[in-house]
């Protein structure tokens, strides 16, 4: 498991937030994978990372 920084989960959970009308589904892989396409988030952070980062979020976005 990479080593996921508090800033980075922060600027994810932002960009996320900011961006969720863009991701084509709730499926925490999908969204790693479009992240990492677009060069927004590392090929290290893993799906699970990427979960707890999804259950942050208010519940009208993910849910």
């Amino acid at each position: 498991m990479s080593c996921l920084t508090r800033k980075m989960q922060q600027q994810l959970t932002r960009y996320v937030q900011k961006n969720s009308a863009d991701f084509s589904s709730t499926d925490p892989a999908c969204i790693r994978e479009d992240l990492v396409n677009k060069g927004v988030c590392p090929s290290a952070v893993t799906t699970d990372q990427l979960r707890v980062i999804l259950k942050l979020l208010p519940e009208q976005i993910f849910r």
